[in-house]
This record gives structure tokens, C-alpha cells and sequence, in this order.
């Protein structure tokens, strides 16, 4: 919802102005959708709070294409946690290594079909967003190891190194760090990096219910699996095979 007592002291100072009263005329306006453009961008130019002009653009589509026309600056650094870009297909490496470099505190982002990206812009994410859990990256097809062990890498450089598996497991329960993953279509991955990104990162599971590694379309990691799936597969119990005579 869009946190209208901003936006209409804006309305109101706007219609106090002699030239915007005569434009409107009788005109009335019983919902926000129905101020023209015009009035909008003023609006828009006069509110200082970020976080009220992108919601404002989800009112509908006239509000939406009329914030983009009438934006000229934008900062993200202060409120930012979670973007969604998917299928913005003309986003790069620089839009994205510039987000990561100026919004530190982001922890979703969904860059799914940015079919432009490439390993630049996860490594910047790795490097500079250390509190991203949540990483979008279906038909990113320019993807490929070198963005999933810097995934690694970067984890690397927060944790203590344990004895076992599971002791790092059970240590890092409850911290920050990938806890969901869609790599989707990705097919120029291969296993062994998929499968050390699955183990650095505990909360990323393969197993049946619990899928937040998604990697549907990428035929070639069907061998990686999750710390707790291998764990249930070797607690079943043995049946021998009886042979018939």
C-alpha cells in the first residue's frame, strides 16, 4: 500500500499552485490512479522518501511508466534488502555490480532470465552482500564455476574450520547464508562446484520437501545432493539380496 500521507501533502502543495488548479478544472479524482501524469511527476519530484516512490509505482501500470519517465535519481544504499529484477533482460554486470557495491545490507535478490550477466556480477555479490540469502539465477546461462566458488570462497572467509561435516553443520545452524538458490537452466555448471556450494552452504537441500537448490533443466548435476540427503540415505537399513537357485 502506498503510504499516502506523503504523497497527498505533495497533492495538496501542488494544488495550492495556480497553474495546476486551472489545468485540473472540475476534473475530480476519487483514487490515486486517476491523477494525470503531469501532477504526477511533480509529485514525485517533491516527495524525498525512496521507499515511498517505489511503492508508489506498484499503484498500476500509468503510475509505474510514469515514475520511470520522470526519475532521474534514485538511492538504494539505506533501505534496500530485497530486489526483484527478474527478466529484465537488458540488466548487465554493471547494473548489478554497482547494486552490490552500493547496497551491502541486500539479501534477496532475484536476477532470474538477466540472460546478460555473467560471473562478474555474482562475484561482486559474493564479495560485497555478505548477508544474501536468497539468490535468483534461473537462464543465466553465462554462469559458471568461477561465480559458485567465489559463492564459496566468500563463505569461506566467515567460518572456523570444524572436523566433520556435521559438527559444521550443527555450528553454523542459525547463521547467515545462502538458504535458497535457483540455478535453473545454468548448464554450464558442472558438479564438483555445485556440490561444494551445496556443502558450504547447509540450508541449501536437495532432499524431497525441502528443495531450495533448484536446478531443474541441468541434467548434468543430478549427482549432487545435500549433506542431510546423503545422511538419510546411508542411515537405511541394509536388506540383503536374496539370489533364487
Amino acid at each position: 500500500m502506498v503510504r499516502s500521507e506523503e504523497l497527498n501533502q505533495c497533492f495538496e502543495k501542488l494544488m495550492m499552485t495556480g497553474d495546476i488548479s486551472k489545468k485540473m478544472g472540475r476534473a475530480a479524482i476519487t483514487e490515486w490512479k486517476d491523477i494525470p501524469m503531469e501532477l504526477l511527476l511533480r509529485i514525485v519530484s517533491l516527495v524525498d522518501d525512496h521507499r515511498t516512490i517505489i511503492m508508489a509505482s506498484q499503484v498500476c501500470i500509468g503510475w509505474r511508466e510514469a515514475i520511470s519517465l520522470g526519475l532521474t535519481h534514485l538511492c538504494l544504499s539505506c533501505q534496500l534488502q530485497s530486489l526483484n529484477l527478474g527478466w529484465c533482460e537488458n540488466v548487465g554486470d554493471v547494473g548489478v555490480m554497482s547494486l552490490a557495491y552500493g547496497c551491502p545490507d541486500l539479501r534477496t535478490l532475484d536476477l532470474c532470465g538477466c540472460v546478460c550477466i555473467t560471473d562478474d556480477s555474482v562475484i561482486a555479490l559474493a564479495n560485497r552482500c555478505p548477508h544474501l540469502t536468497s539468490l535468483g539465477l534461473y537462464y543465466c546461462q553465462n554462469i559458471t564455476d568461477r561465480a559458485m566458488y567465489s559463492l564459496v570462497h566468500s563463505q569461506g572467509k566467515k567460518k572456523k574450520p570444524s572436523t566433520s561435516m556435521w559438527e559444521s553443520i550443527k555450528a553454523r545452524k542459525g547463521e547467515e547464508g545462502l538458504k535458497s538458490l535457483n540455478i535453473s537452466q545454468c548448464t554450464a555448471l558442472t558438479p564438483s562446484a555445485v556440490q561444494a556450494l551445496c556443502d558450504c552452504f547447509p540450508a541449501l537441500h536437495t532432499c524431497s520437501g525441502r528443495h531450495s537448490l533448484v536446478m531443474s533443466g541441468c541434467l548434468n548435476l543430478t549427482s549432487v545432493h545435500c549433506a542431510c540427503a546423503v545422511q538419510a540415505h546411508r542411515s537405511l537399513p541394509y536388506v540383503p539380496h536374496h539370489h533364487a537357485h
